[in-house]
């Protein structure tokens, strides 16, 4: 049954390397959930891994970027997936969420206008609730917690959301990620796009997508780059972050 709201101006934008599986497994629940969605999948991984050549049935029904270098990271991924993208409004998602009914998307697209945002995220699971961003020790500690600016119900306005989140493709392709930072790049996406921006964020925290972890190995070994979040860091003047659960990292 077609969802009652232009799905037609919404292009759902994946990067993804070395999960062809979860990758698939994605996209199938799109596709089960809307009529012809709009996809863009964008995967930089090794050939053998790629999702375009372990499922070719299920990438036939997007857009695949298949990247010709290997590991260019998160963030030209990213870039290069919403450039792709030829509608008004693109929805960002890991490879490893799995879309259920409880996306509520036509609700979701209803607040993004009343409430006329800038990006409207979704919570993932038991996470993806709205995140701030607040200086420590002189603004050399960024210190990122749980917390909201204002509330309407369930919509939660904040600096920082879950990797699944809707936005206008125009206002994120004008403030991009960092194509140097490959991984550890929420945190620096979210910190200028509220901090410097000063975009309309919030969390509707009755939406939700799955989040079903793969932490597969020719994967982990990519993700687990700290030195990219300490570039991220030393970027915008911080020593060091503290984390929602009292953790503290240094750059």
């Amino acid at each position: 049954m077609t969802k009652q709201f232009p799905l037609a101006d919404i292009t759902f934008c994946i990067k993804t390397i070395h999960r062809p599986w979860a990758c698939q497994r994605l996209v199938e629940s799109l596709r089960k959930h809307f009529d012809n969605p709009r996809i863009v999948v964008v995967d930089d991984g090794r050939t053998e891994l790629r999702f375009s050549l372990k499922y070719p049935k299920t990438a036939a029904h997007c857009h695949v970027i298949d990247l010709d270098k290997h590991d260019v990271g998160v963030g030209v991924g990213r870039n290069t997936a919403i450039d792709a993208a030829e509608t008004e409004l693109i929805f960002l998602l890991d490879d490893d969420h799995v879309i259920t009914s409880e996306l509520h998307l036509d609700r979701v697209l209803e607040r993004f206008n009343e409430h006329e945002l800038d990006i409207l995220g979704v919570r993932q699971g038991g996470g993806g609730r709205p995140l701030l961003f607040s200086p420590l020790m002189n603004g050399k500690r960024i210190w990122m917690h749980r917390g909201e600016h204002q509330r309407v119900g369930p919509l939660a306005w904040c600096d920082m959301s879950s990797n699944a989140f809707l936005a206008r493709r125009d206002t994120i392709a004008r403030v991009r990620w960092d194509d140097a930072i490959k991984t550890y790049e929420h945190w620096e996406f979210f910190y200028r796009a509220s901090h410097l921006e000063h975009l309309a964020i919030a969390v509707a925290e009755d939406c939700m997508v799955v989040h079903a972890h793969v932490g597969a190995k020719p994967y982990g070994d990519l993700r687990c780059r700290p030195k990219f979040r300490a570039l991220g860091l030393r970027k915008h003047g911080f020593h060091s972050m503290r984390y929602p659960g009292g953790g503290i990292v240094h750059a």
